[in-house]
């Protein structure tokens, strides 16, 4: 029984010490260059239609033990064109009713940034990646489109 607490208690201080580890790697935070920014997520050049209006790319450093791939936010003026290729590309589904305000909400509630999607949740059509069993990338997109017919979208990795 002692033996038990003894590896309980180890377990319990490597598990701590690992996600302290963790959130002590060193990052940057990259946001002067939208274009740099785009490629870095999507590895081209984004296409002539598309504005990019806000980005921001964290770039976490490597460390022994540490798996970690850069976290991403970027605000977008895009055709249902480029919406749809993204959708394929991050294989995003619309959220389901039931999931939509904890998935995507939360998110939204919890930008890196503030100009992530400022309005109310209802006002965008939410889509999550769901390839993984955790959905990581959020994508919204404003009901209410522009008047050059683009919308407007924020799309997310965390």
């Amino acid at each position: 029984m002692c033996t038990r607490a003894i590896h309980f208690a180890m377990l319990c201080t490597c598990l701590t010490a690992c996600r302290v580890y963790s959130d002590s790697t060193p990052r940057a935070y990259l946001e002067s260059d939208h274009a740099g920014n785009y490629h870095r997520i999507f590895g081209s050049e984004p296409p002539a239609q598309v504005r990019i209006v806000n980005s921001v790319v964290i770039n976490y450093s490597w460390r022994p033990g540490v798996v970690t791939t850069d976290d991403w936010e970027l605000e977008l003026l895009a055709p249902r064109s480029w919406i749809g290729g993204t959708m394929e590309h991050f294989h995003l589904a619309k959220s389901r009713p039931t999931t939509t305000l904890s998935l995507v909400g939360e998110r939204k509630d919890h930008p890196i940034r503030a100009w992530y999607g400022p309005d109310p949740i209802e006002s965008y059509e939410a889509y999550a990646s769901y390839a993984t069993s955790i959905p990581y990338i959020h994508m919204l997109v404003s009901r209410q489109p522009e008047n050059d017919a683009r919308h407007r979208v924020f799309v997310s990795k965390h």
